[in-house]
């Protein structure tokens, strides 16, 4: 421990940590520096989100409205590899999370997977991340619940109408038990809600009942 602990010191002296907001030269141990922390509002509550399909929403809890510091930070996490933001991102809304529901609400927790081919070439997963990231910080279980079957275009680059059938019939479950199981699936960031939809009815499919968590929620659902 004395010298993982060194080595780490060592390592914040030779490469500061910097705030995953702004990129402001922190103190080590942290993730935001005091302005960020200060100005970056936390979204209270859950939402519903409308799934299209038999009239079921789904509760979704989120942390941060996707616009500014947040959704560049958001980008760099998911494009630019960044991946020690899943840290903070996950701490947070799985505190989140434990003031919504209390503990010991939920059986499972699982994410929005990705294919095979986009994994391999960005590295890694940004929403299994902040998942795996929940799951350690509350002990709610991690599982793959879902599997992604089809390398699709990414919703991004796709206007509002076409992403609902751009997800449809691309997922499909992993054979995990989640019948009668309270499934908390999550995402890095819900824009239409077209992703967790079609994610929330397979695992419907399976006889879970499901809700939602994300890092950021874009304007058109709030």
């Amino acid at each position: 421990m004395a010298v993982k602990a060194a080595l780490s010191f060592l390592l914040d002296l030779l490469f500061p940590p910097r705030c995953i907001f702004c990129g402001q030269v922190i103190p080590p141990g942290r993730a935001v520096c005091e302005k960020c922390a200060a100005g970056i509002e936390t979204l209270s509550g859950a939402v519903s989100l409308n799934t299209g399909h038999a009239g079921n929403n789904i509760p979704c809890t989120v942390l941060y409205a996707y616009d500014g510091k947040v959704r560049d930070s958001i980008i760099r996490f998911k494009f630019g590899g960044e991946k020690k933001n899943s840290v903070f991102y996950a701490e947070n809304l799985s505190a989140l999370i434990e003031k919504s529901y209390g503990k010991d609400f939920f059986s499972t927790v699982t994410c929005v997977p990705i294919s095979s081919e986009r994994k391999k070439s960005r590295g890694y997963n940004q929403s299994e991340l902040v998942a795996r990231g929940v799951s350690s910080f509350s002990g709610i279980p991690y599982s793959d619940c879902l599997i992604k079957i089809k390398d699709n275009p990414e919703q991004h680059f796709l206007s509002n109408s076409e992403r609902k059938s751009n997800v449809k019939g691309v997922y499909r479950l992993s054979g995990t038990d989640i019948k009668d199981k309270k499934v908390l699936l999550i995402d890095d960031i819900v824009t239409t809600g077209s992703t967790i939809s079609e994610c929330a009815k397979v695992l419907r499919s399976g006889g879970a009942e499901v809700y939602c968590a994300a890092v950021a929620l874009a304007k058109m659902q709030y």
